[in-house]
């Protein structure tokens, strides 16, 4: 008996199948994949809250500084401590984690800008892409200043712009559309949309958790997790003609 072949119809029927199947298939292996690098960068955040929580043993339980060339710190209100290496955030916890520069990269974020003191300049000097940023409304305080320790988040995730070489960020100003010269930027320095339009976040008691954008945003100061709330409680001393305050989260 002469064996058939498919028809040029059963063969256009088979392969539309084969285009349905993988239109649908390909979206669902493409959030797994995203949510698999969305795990990596929880973990990544719990391990830096351990080294958070032993950095604060070691400190009297008070949180790290925050350093600036010209703006102040709550531990040092009449002078800035000046950026260096040594006391960026992350170089003051990451002795207390079992990794190094690592624990700083999210797998999601294209962009991973370093700060402009390790971005590899000039040649030979170390480049550390980073994809996280801490929280100033918590710098200096002591855990007994913070009431909320498992509601407001300490370090979480940076925006993948070109110009997010933030270190901190500051509520509630930086809940918004980041402006630089007056010019608006288009997004925040937070990257609120970057695990199914959610941040990862480290909290002040160390554990790390998925926050969605709605919720980030259900307050207009941010609260709970922006930590205004102690702003208030404990001023952040600012120099003149600079503000961490916003027009729909004011002073």
């Amino acid at each position: 008996m002469a064996r058939r072949g498919f028809t040029l119809i059963e063969l256009l029927v088979v392969i539309a199948i084969v285009a349905i199947l993988a239109a649908i298939l390909f979206p669902v292996f493409a959030r797994a994949k995203d949510a698999a690098k969305g795990t990596v960068c929880l973990s990544n955040l719990r391990q830096l809250g351990l080294g958070l929580t032993m950095y604060r043993e070691d400190h009297d339980g008070v949180c790290f500084f925050f350093a600036h060339d010209r703006d102040l710190s709550r531990s040092q209100p009449w002078a800035p401590f000046g950026a260096t290496r040594e006391n960026r955030w992350w170089n003051q916890i990451l002795p207390y984690t079992r990794t190094t520069g690592n624990l700083l990269v999210c797998p999601v974020d294209s962009g991973r800008a370093p700060h402009a003191l390790e971005d590899g300049r000039p040649e030979g000097e170390p480049r550390v892409p980073r994809s996280y940023v801490a929280n100033r409304a918590l710098e200096s305080l002591s855990e007994s200043q913070v009431e909320r320790a498992s509601e407001v988040a300490m370090v979480t995730e940076k925006s993948s712009a070109a110009w997010a070489d933030d270190s901190w960020y500051e509520p509630p100003k930086n809940l918004y559309n980041k402006v630089s010269g007056g010019v608006d930027l288009g997004e925040p320095v937070l990257a609120f949309g970057r695990h199914s339009d959610g941040a990862n976040a480290m909290f002040f008691d160390g554990h790390a958790a998925r926050i969605a954008r709605g919720r980030w945003l259900s307050d207009p100061c941010g609260e709970p997790m922006s930590g205004v709330e102690l702003i208030r409680l404990y001023p952040i001393p600012l120099v003149p003609g600079r503000t961490i305050w916003h027009e729909r989260c004011p002073q």
